[in-house]
């Protein structure tokens, strides 16, 4: 029975359970019959009361929550008098109702687009014109959910058995448990990472001397993986002191050596979602923003520096005779043990004033802001060279009563990149919780909110104004948890729609009738790929960042530095090349007597014999997450043919098909990998013996779902065709489909 009309008032909108506690008590509770004032009913369990608003939750696993007064007098009394089924209801009718909210926004504004359609429509007799008009699409399958909400939280697909079991189950909320599952797994904190990896544009080699950002790759991962709230992180980001491998997270200003402007640039655009990099030479076109202005932002950071040399520069004595002078003090010394050890004098001298100056890049506030107008400034407001003072940018004439402009203020110079970090990451500032909101929306729906993510000039203008600032919201709600966020984008009804397949026109609005059809990233893909062949990815990590991070250290103020220390640590750097070459040696097949330990003339599971931390390769390529290898990947690499960012400009990947993508699906390694006897789709057939079992078991691996009567019709004659090759051919087939490649 279909709830009553009088249980749509209030938040009015469909909303599911989330935590799996909750579901399994839920399932045992008893279930009535409830009758509204009209004398309309429906079957559900009380869930609790809340002042005067009371939840249900349907037979199906939905939440409702209306006014007490809907129910019958007699359900009225009844409710005051049952108990919640324990505490941690609040907690979970608190999830269900902010999706449900959610929701309701959605439905709102997909109304306003349908009867702004509609009026185009009629306003025209052009049939090119007419527009289809935007309707909700019809709730996804579970085939659909599973792998969706797979690739969209872990990044990668369901294996056989993780879709099996999840479509087996005859769990009500079944749905909600497996969210709260995935956000709560290792390969959650992966993907994420690779998303922020992305945004930020992360890199293992930066272009200075020997500087390696292992160790703030390691710092933005175990960010992710402890949840911290997205505004401490950032915070420890901008403010961040000292060389990367004593603090990681001071990686995100040394990405951008020498570079403070484009620095700045990017910390607008990622974490305000305001794009001013054109006021960094002129007044901005398009925009408010003047010259001057983005000067005066700059200005925050006019006193840090990022090389130990100007720090030196600007102090007086022994610190600047050790930092300009180490490298002539040692280098005859260095150069006279490395004749006697007979090696190449040219080459290895290079190598070494290579790795010293890894140890001059240092973040560190200095007592004077040497900040000044650039020698072509044009405008009247000032004159070329003139000093800047700091200055916040205002959106509003309102932000002058904001809290985030009145806790950061300071007069001194080694705090403005606090004082900046306080009002940059303040709830009460006007952009920062809308921004990150705004770009987890598109996480999950393949657009924002407000489009592009990195400029949201008015907020007014965005497709669902609305629903942008309820995000916001809802963000500084949660206290800029991700992954709470994130678990209530998932639960909401407008998520768990079928993806709309048509293409929206360049510049028209979307409504949010589902997420869009989205093709798989870069790091989707390989990441799918490695749960084809090794079935649990999550178990190999990178093992080296340490090691780079105890090799490169050296104290160039340190007047006791000698030539011996600087060799024997330079000697065990250039032992992580060595320790990576090997890495990638050997292959799938030289690690099949690992894999498959044979006992009895049995093939064992791989898991009872693969250790942690052990890494495979196959033709070259590490076997393991995107996460967990070189970032970016090398020039022909699956990930970087398959669009994954160069981590040149924000949010640099793309999804656009090309001819080596198509090659390398057809007859690439990578394929060879997934028809290799040893992969896990192999082992999976070989647990069932008939040939339509074998089927049904490819396509759940591939495609989370059984084949039709069609399909295996059609993959029967194939194999029968193709003989011993049958079953290869089935997984290129598969695999090389729109189906696969593609976010349903």
């Amino acid at each position: 029975m279909k709830p009553s009309k009088a249980l749509k008032i209030g938040l009015g909108c469909l909303a599911l359970a989330t935590a799996s506690s909750f579901a399994q008590e839920a399932a045992t509770a008893t279930s009535r019959m409830w009758t509204d004032s009209k004398g309309r009913q429906v079957k559900a369990t009380f869930v609790g009361l809340d002042g005067d608003k009371i939840s249900l939750q349907t037979d199906a696993g939905q939440i409702f929550t209306f006014a007490l007064t809907n129910l019958s007098a007699e359900d009225q009394t009844l409710a005051k008098t049952l108990k919640p089924a324990a505490a941690y209801v609040a907690v979970n009718a608190t999830v269900g109702q902010a999706a449900a909210a959610i929701d309701k926004l959605v439905a709102e504004g997909l109304a306003v687009g349908a009867a702004k359609v509609a009026k185009d429509n009629a306003a025209t007799t052009d049939p090119k014109q007419q527009r289809v008009v935007p309707k909700a699409n019809k709730l996804m399958s579970d085939e659909q959910f599973v792998r969706r909400v797979y690739l969209d939280i872990v990044g990668r697909i369901p294996s056989h058995d993780e879709s099996k079991a999840f479509l087996d189950s005859a769990s009500k909320t079944k749905r909600a448990e497996l969210i709260d599952k995935l956000l709560d797994s290792p390969g959650y904190a992966s993907h994420t990472y690779n998303y922020f990896a992305e945004m930020l544009r992360v890199k293992s080699r930066l272009e200075q001397d020997n500087m390696r950002g292992d160790p703030y790759i390691g710092w933005l991962q175990k960010q992710i993986e402890a949840n911290t709230p997205w505004d401490k992180m950032v915070y420890e980001m901008v403010t961040a002191d000292g060389k990367m491998w004593h603090n990681g997270a001071a990686g995100y200003l040394l990405r951008d050596i020498g570079m403070p402007l484009d620095n700045l640039a990017n910390t607008l655009a990622v974490f305000l979602g305001t794009d001013v990099a054109c006021a960094q030479c002129h007044d901005h076109p398009f925009a408010d923003w003047t010259q001057h202005q983005f000067y005066e932002m700059a200005a925050f950071f006019g006193a840090t520096t990022t090389d130990l040399r100007t720090a030196a520069n600007r102090k007086k004595g022994k610190d600047q005779m050790a930092v300009v002078d180490v490298r002539d003090k040692l280098m005859p010394e260095i150069e006279k043990m490395i004749e006697s050890a007979g090696m190449d004098i040219r080459r290895e001298r290079n190598g070494i004033q290579n790795y010293i100056g890894a140890n001059r890049y240092v973040i560190s506030d200095m007592e004077s802001n040497t900040l000044k107008l650039p020698h072509d400034y044009k405008y009247k407001d000032a004159k070329p060279g003139d000093p800047v003072a700091p200055k916040l940018i205002t959106w509003s004439k309102s932000d002058a009563s904001n809290p985030a402009y009145k806790t950061s203020k300071t007069k001194k110079e080694e705090k403005l990149r606090e004082t900046f970090a306080s009002w940059m990451t303040h709830p009460e500032n006007p952009r920062f919780a809308m921004s990150i909101a705004n770009r987890m929306w598109k996480r999950a729906f393949g657009v924002a909110v407000n489009e592009p993510v990195t400029n949201i000039d008015d907020p007014e203008k965005s497709y669902n104004p609305a629903l942008l600032k309820h995000l916001a919201a809802e963000m500084k709600r949660v206290k800029f948890d991700l992954k709470a966020f994130m678990r209530i984008v998932y639960n909401t009804q407008s998520y768990q729609r079928e993806a709309t397949n048509e293409e929206v026109p360049m510049g028209e609005p979307y409504y949010f009738q589902g997420p869009l059809l989205r093709r798989m990233t870069a790091e989707q893909a390989w990441d799918s790929y490695m749960t084809l062949v090794l079935g649990d990815p999550d178990k190999y990590k990178q093992p080296l960042e340490d090691l780079y991070s105890r090799s490169i250290d050296l104290d160039l103020t340190n007047p006791k530095l000698d030539a011996k220390t600087v060799l024997m640590k330079y000697g065990a750097f250039r032992g992580i090349a060595a320790k990576e070459r090997a890495l990638e040696g050997g292959g799938l097949e030289m690690a099949g007597e690992e894999m498959m330990a044979n006992k009895g003339g049995k093939k064992a599971a791989a898991d009872d014999t693969m250790m942690e931390n052990k890494s495979l390769s196959y033709g070259g390529m590490v076997l393991r997450r995107a996460a967990e290898i070189e970032q970016p990947a090398r020039s022909g690499h699956f990930l970087t043919e398959f669009g994954q960012s160069q981590r040149l400009v924000i949010d640099g990947g793309n999804k656009v098909g090309s001819v080596p993508q198509v090659l390398m699906m057809m007859n690439g390694k990578a394929q060879e990998m997934l028809t290799n006897k040893e992969s896990l789709i192999f082992r999976t057939m070989d647990k069932v013996n008939s040939p339509a079992d074998k089927v049904e078991a490819v396509f759940l691996s591939i495609l989370s779902r059984k084949p039709s009567l069609g399909e295996k019709d059609i993959a029967k004659r194939g194999m029968e065709a193709a003989g011993g090759d049958g079953f290869s051919n089935l997984i290129w087939a598969l695999i090389n489909t729109r189906e696969f490649m593609f976010v349903q």
